[in-house]
């Protein structure tokens, strides 16, 4: 098997090792994923690492493992020039870059990896180093007791999160989720093509855009008309089917769906204050298994700390999976809970 790797970004880093075990298992990769920092290695017969850039939100790169190597070893020393002349063509430019996630090696040392590395691959290969738009991206990753070298590709779809950012969107509501933020809850909530994705609080469609750019069907309820206006609005550029209904949760106008994301308005800045809030997420609690088709973590939620999801989703017979926590500030923590019927 080969292995390969993903490297995380360096926010929430408990979240973003969630996100990514989460679409390891909708790949079915042939192994777990082993975490050395916010290192990620991951031995499988087939390729991740297309899948991994093209839904992950907070992975920062990823690749091929090439060589590996306990710290106090020779790195380039046990790294054969076959390994590198089957990994760069000679017509092609290459980078080389240094990672160090246990802080002992110092910026000199790194520079002294790159500046030998560079000049051997030269060598032995004949390509030419561009460091601002190279065709091959080499990374040397150093933890705590091992060093890797890999050839690496930089996730575009971080570039085009920060596009579709709620400022940037066609309609803007101050209460709209971050896109990284909504691709996560997308993607925990294993948010796959051609299921239908419901947002029952879908405000502006935040999480529904991201949903719908994954590929699926996405229904969209609210009870406030221009909040849902500015929703279709949005979801137009996405391309994709949608459905925006005026409603409230507590007679739901839809049968079936087969995952639920969604972030319950709370808080000062929502019109229906925290207590109504939760009154509405014991509503789609009380519905969830009657339409949800798939079973087992079907549902992602967003919530303060205070509204204390976690208890109201364990009385009423849901299966807790996952609870993540997110700091906004020191009067704000945001919890992420993953669920099941």
């Amino acid at each position: 098997m080969t292995k390969y790797f993903v490297y995380l970004s360096g926010e929430h880093i408990s979240v973003a090792k969630a996100e990514v075990n989460t679409l390891a298992r909708l790949l079915e990769v042939d192994k777990t994923i082993r975490w050395d920092g916010r290192l990620g290695l991951i031995e499988s017969h087939k390729n991740p690492v297309p899948f991994f850039l093209e839904r992950a939100a907070m992975i920062k790169e990823a690749g091929v493992v090439l060589s590996e190597v306990d710290a106090q070893y020779d790195l380039l020393g046990n790294l054969s020039d076959d390994v590198l002349t089957n990994t760069i063509r000679p017509e092609e430019t290459f980078s080389v870059r240094t990672i160090s996630e246990n802080g002992g090696f110092s910026v000199k040392k790194r520079l002294g990896f790159e500046a030998s590395l560079g000049e051997r691959i030269k060598k032995v290969v004949g390509a030419k180093v561009d460091l601002k738009n190279p065709q091959a991206r080499i990374l040397i990753v150093f933890t705590e007791g091992n060093i890797r070298v890999c050839k690496s590709v930089a996730s575009k779809l971080r570039l085009m999160l920060r596009d579709r950012e709620p400022g940037r969107k066609s309609f803007f509501h101050p209460s709209m989720m971050n896109s990284t933020l909504a691709r996560v809850m997308c993607n925990l909530a294993g948010v796959m093509p051609g299921e239908i994705a419901l947002d029952p609080f879908c405000g502006g469609g935040g999480i529904l855009c991201e949903a719908s750019l994954i590929g699926a069907k996405t229904i969209g309820i609210d009870l406030n008309w221009r909040l849902l206006t500015g929703s279709k609005e949005n979801l137009v550029s996405t391309g994709n089917d949608y459905s925006i209904i005026q409603g409230d949760i507590r007679s739901l106008p839809i049968h079936r769906c087969d995952c639920i994301v969604t972030d319950p308005p709370y808080g000062r800045a929502s019109s229906t204050r925290g207590a109504q809030a939760i009154e509405l997420v014991e509503a789609l609690f009380g519905k969830a298994d009657l339409i949800l088709r798939r079973r087992n973590e079907s549902i992602c939620i967003c919530g303060s700390s205070e509204m204390n999801i976690q208890d109201l989703a364990e009385s009423m017979g849901l299966v807790v999976n996952q609870v993540l926590q997110i700091r906004v500030h020191s009067a704000l923590v945001r919890e992420l809970l993953t669920l099941g019927v």
